[in-house]
């Protein structure tokens, strides 16, 4: 562990060989690993293959999360959880849900190419930046209601604040009621095989859905305006 100050008090963060040592130590047990309320430098998996799932609600992530070809069997809970830099899950394998219930993202959450077996439970989380799940699958629902994509500035860098589900496969439902993206809400060449739900979204850009397959009779745009929808 290190010492670092943060708000002005002393705080202990978790740092790479601590994360290593929690992780093994809960396969050893056959548990999550759990850094529930804890405070980590950054979160990076690449490659692994994890028989139990991640406890990192509440949790503060000073860096970047980064999972890449790694498969997780069990739940990610990040619900509350904050991530100073970016979120990156991605051509990764989740036999579980994915949990960012009012979780605050610094810079993007890419989830390109994610593979999940269960849902996303994203309902109020918060990005500075794009939130991406191109082609990704995704077996059960996706709740995006009330979530904020918003644009990212650090110097002359911005990064629109764009949801991509361009290209995804959702067996499941989608919902995005009362989202919000300073961009496009792109759903291009999609495939939503139960419900979508699309009520008062506020989207500065075009919600696209130009190719999607999606149940146009049962699709519910209630409040959103018909002038920003493009079919």
């Amino acid at each position: 562990m290190e010492e670092f100050i943060i708000g002005g008090k002393p705080v202990m963060v978790l740092n790479k060989d601590d994360i290593e040592r929690e992780i093994t130590q809960a396969a050893i047990d056959r548990r999550e690993a759990n850094f529930s309320g804890k405070t980590l430098k950054a979160f990076s998996l690449l490659g692994k293959n994890l028989d139990y799932g991640i406890n990192l609600e509440n949790s503060l992530i000073t860096g970047n999360f980064f999972l890449a070809d790694t498969a997780i069997n069990g739940n990610i809970n990040m619900a509350n959880a904050v991530v100073d830099g970016s979120f990156f899950f991605i051509r990764g394998k989740l036999i579980g849900n994915l949990i960012l219930e009012k979780a605050w993202i610094g810079q993007t959450a890419n989830m390109v190419g994610l593979n999940v077996t269960g849902s996303l439970k994203f309902a109020q989380m918060r990005v500075n930046g794009f939130i991406s799940l191109y082609k990704a699958v995704v077996l059960g629902d996706i709740d995006f209601k009330n979530i904020e994509a918003c644009d990212y500035c650090h110097g002359d860098l911005k990064i629109i604040g764009d949801i991509y589900f361009k290209g995804a496969q959702i067996n499941g439902s989608l919902d995005l009621s009362d989202a919000s993206a300073t961009g496009t809400i792109d759903m291009d060449n999609a495939l939503i095989r139960r419900n979508l739900v699309a009520k008062n979204l506020k989207v500065a850009n075009l919600i696209s859905l130009k190719n999607a397959i999606y149940s146009k009779e049962q699709a519910d745009f209630a409040g959103t305006p018909p002038e920003k929808i493009i079919q």
